[in-house]
């Protein structure tokens, strides 16, 4: 999840550069490099989430602590369906959000003034 950060505040840093000297249209293996990196967000985000949710296994101590001894005793199992349950409807509905607002702007296409400026510059 950290390298994959650091990878993406350097690609935007140098987006943001060439964009700032007028060159991010004009520069392909950029812009395919940042259409590629799109679903790289949500890979570091998931990684991330794994990371810390694996990572509470090892306070257990081995041979002392065991897994079977470290589930809470207040917590009971239509609690934890209830919430797990809850995470997957909420994902859901950000998902179909995600899905319609990406689809929204697809449809819409890039404004016309932006067209017609990239169009004279590939002419030059």
């Amino acid at each position: 999840m950290i390298t994959l950060g650091t990878i993406f505040i350097i690609l935007m840093a140098y987006a943001s550069f060439q964009n700032w000297r007028g060159r991010l249209g004009s520069s392909p293996w950029l812009l395919w490099v940042l259409m590629l990196a799109f679903p790289f967000p949500y890979i570091a985000n998931t990684l991330g989430w794994m990371t810390a949710e694996l990572g509470r296994q090892p306070w257990l101590i081995y041979g002392l602590f065991h897994t079977r001894d470290g589930y809470s005793k207040v917590v009971s199992n239509g609690d934890t369906i209830f919430t797990l349950i809850g995470f997957i409807g909420l994902y859901f509905v950000l998902g179909l959000l995600f899905l319609y607002l990406v689809g929204r702007e697809i449809g819409h296409g890039p404004d016309q003034e932006v067209a017609a400026s990239r169009g004279e510059e590939l002419l030059r």
